[in-house]
């Protein structure tokens, strides 16, 4: 089962349904869905993993479907195509069933992901971009119209598959066999450089910042920090260097409004419009906003929120922020008791049992830090990020758990029975 969901996992993440525009007709992704529902009601043994962040995701659906239901715009196809990732996360939850599971399916997503950045890549070689505020920008292969169609949703999400190389570098750690291990390590740096350059060529002032912002915060969390600052200070000049003139010119505007053009600081500007409009549209639709996507008919821009909290708070009200903090809520309290597990393992040097499920939980965290950085200048709420990372740390802790207790359950049940056969021994 667990390859089926891989399979789905890459169509979702893909989408050649966008790509050959053909395929479309065929509705491949919504047949594939329901050929795994069949094989998943059919052959799998369904098991169910408890965590605080189901609770918090089923409060997110239930805020969604509500506002979509309220709506005066009609939101229903947002809600829709949301529901369909939160299926997913639903089969997730009930087909991990082993930590080879686990592993498999999170290192099929960054293999997934980086597959279709090369795609992407190879795609913009051959002249596939878009020309936006003066400058020609990478998209995904997918192109105007797609899933990430946009140069700037683009960058954001290659910002948010990068934190799921760290599981991958703590999974080669486990590996024995030089040769596998050199190979993961291979990929993953491979995965970071191309990420760092498609983030360059979509010319996303804000994924740039938050790229320098994530590198430079994971270093610094690194036992190695010495070394990859270092390295950070050797490799910003080098890739600042390797941009073209406009590209250049584009970035220079996140500290130099006068660098770039004109349309370029407007943009900028705007959010902070849409930020006024969204708190409006929440005043007047406090309990459960407009619905989904309601905000380009609601503001009277025929424009999109440009931002996490006037998303949120506009579309969805005051419920769907309970909601979207909520699940905030239920992650970070997963990981500092992931921490508090992990800390535990290592009063007994045995930390390197327990590192992997600890870096998707880390890994979860960062993405979650980095849609909100991503939330100051992009809508995100209804990105699939948001539920796919809440069930792979909603296993992973379970993971943990369940090998920490073994652990220490088995040192204080065999300590008493050393005691017991001491005390049988005859005094000399």
């Amino acid at each position: 089962m667990i390859w089926i969901l891989v399979g789905y996992m890459w169509l979702y993440i893909h989408r050649p349904f966008e790509i050959w525009t053909w395929l479309a007709a065929y509705r491949v992704e919504r047949m594939y869905m329901i050929c795994t529902l069949i094989a998943w009601f059919a052959i799998s043994a369904k098991t169910w993993t408890n965590n605080r962040n189901n609770a918090a995701l089923f409060l997110v659906a239930f805020s969604i479907f509500i506002a979509a239901l309220l709506s005066p715009y009609g939101g229903l196809g947002t809600a829709e195509n949301w529901f369909k990732i939160f299926v997913f996360f639903l089969l997730i939850m009930t087909s991990v069933k082993t930590e080879k599971d686990l592993k498999i399916l999170v290192t099929a997503f960054a293999v997934c992901f980086m597959l279709y950045l090369l795609h992407s890549y190879r795609e913009y070689l051959n002249g596939k971009g878009m020309y936006v505020m003066g400058t020609w920008r990478m998209t995904g292969v997918e192109g105007v119209g797609g899933m990430r169609g946009d140069p700037n949703v683009f960058g954001g999400s290659i910002n948010c598959a990068i934190c799921f190389l760290l599981p991958l570098a703590a999974l080669a750690r486990e590996v024995k066999e030089k040769q596998k291990k050199r190979l993961i390590y291979f990929f993953a740096l491979g995965s970071l450089g191309l990420s760092v350059l498609c983030i360059q060529l979509t010319g996303s002032r804000s994924s740039f910042a938050i790229l320098g912002i994530s590198l430079f915060g994971l270093a610094m969390l690194s036992k190695y920090r010495i070394r990859l600052l270092l390295l950070f200070a050797i490799a910003c000049p080098l890739i600042w260097f390797s941009l073209s003139g406009n590209l250049q010119n584009r970035f220079r505007t996140l500290w130099d409004s006068g660098a770039g053009p004109s349309n370029a600081q407007y943009s900028a500007e705007s959010r902070q419009v849409f930020f006024r409009i969204g708190l409006e549209i929440w005043k007047q639709h406090p309990f459960a906003g407009v619905g989904p996507r309601g905000f380009p008919q609601a503001s009277g821009t025929g424009m999109q929120a440009h931002g996490l909290i006037p998303q949120v708070l506009s579309e969805l009200g005051t419920l769907g922020a309970i909601a979207y903090l909520a699940l905030v809520g239920a992650i970070l309290y997963n990981h500092v008791e992931a921490h508090r597990l992990y800390k535990k393992m290592q009063t007994l040097k045995r930390e390197s049992e327990v590192l992997y499920f600890y870096s998707v939980s880390f890994g979860v965290v960062w993405t979650v830090f980095l849609l909100f950085l991503i939330g100051f200048g992009l809508h995100n709420a209804f990105w699939y990020n948001w539920v796919w990372c809440a069930a792979f740390q909603a296993i992973a802790v379970a993971f943990l758990e369940k090998k920490v207790d073994a652990v220490f359950s088995n040192r204080q049940s065999s300590f008493p029975k050393y005691q017991t056969l001491a005390a049988r021994q005859p005094l000399k």
